[in-house]
């Protein structure tokens, strides 16, 4: 993860070395990110809106913005939005220094590339499980999310997607409610993910360019 190691904090890559996305760019960063389900969309899209606005992409965030207001409503999108700003605003290099942490005692396939997306994503959504009811789908998909932190296998990461999809669709997901305070991590937890990915995305669209 040279993008941290070497910065400090991700978004310093782009901002020291002027590699702030063009509008293309950022249209495409609103599909590049990864599903978080069983995370319901509506925290994994807010989490999203925020990294695109400090990232510069403000048309792109937006509109993220107006189609959770009319997911959450109003205030409950405009308080969460407010708070996720202020954690990471708080937070910063601090968080970055759980994952260089938290890379040491990663399993070696972990630590390849975009392994370490595969690792952070399946350890948050076992924690998002942890709040679910414990029904025999949820006990699979935590083993299924706990194999993929050990393995971090494309097979290990597509057993836990379709597993994933049945949650998403199931009686476990229809009626499940989250405190705020729950939310607001679990947002936090996504802006770390996606803007590491975010970041990657503009490094290889600047090297496509420059070469």
């Amino acid at each position: 993860l040279p993008s941290i190691s070497e910065t400090g904090h991700p978004l310093n890559l782009l901002s020291n070395q002027i590699l702030l996305p063009d509008p293309k760019t950022c249209q495409d960063l609103l599909h590049v990110a990864p599903s978080l389900a069983p995370l319901p969309e509506y925290l994994s899209n807010l989490a999203l809106e925020v990294v695109l606005e400090e990232i510069g992409c403000t048309t792109e965030a937006h509109i993220l913005q107006l189609q959770l207001v009319k997911i959450g409503g109003k205030d409950t999108t405009e308080t969460l939005i407010r708070e996720s700003k202020k954690h990471n605003e708080g937070e910063g290099t601090g968080q970055v220094k759980v994952i260089l942490k938290d890379l040491v005692t990663l399993p070696e396939a972990c630590r390849q590339e975009d392994r370490w997306v595969l690792y952070e994503t399946a350890k948050m959504i076992a924690e998002f499980a942890e709040k679910l009811p414990n029904t025999e789908l949820v006990k699979e998909f935590k083993a299924a999310a706990t194999d993929v932190t050990q393995k971090c296998t494309d097979e290990s990461w597509e057993y836990l997607q379709a597993v994933s999809n049945q949650l998403v669709n199931s009686p476990e997901m229809k009626d499940f409610t989250m405190p705020m305070q729950d939310q607001l991590y679990f947002i936090k937890h996504s802006m770390t993910i996606l803007m590491h990915i975010v970041v990657e995305f503009i490094k290889t669209q600047v090297q496509n360019i420059f070469g």
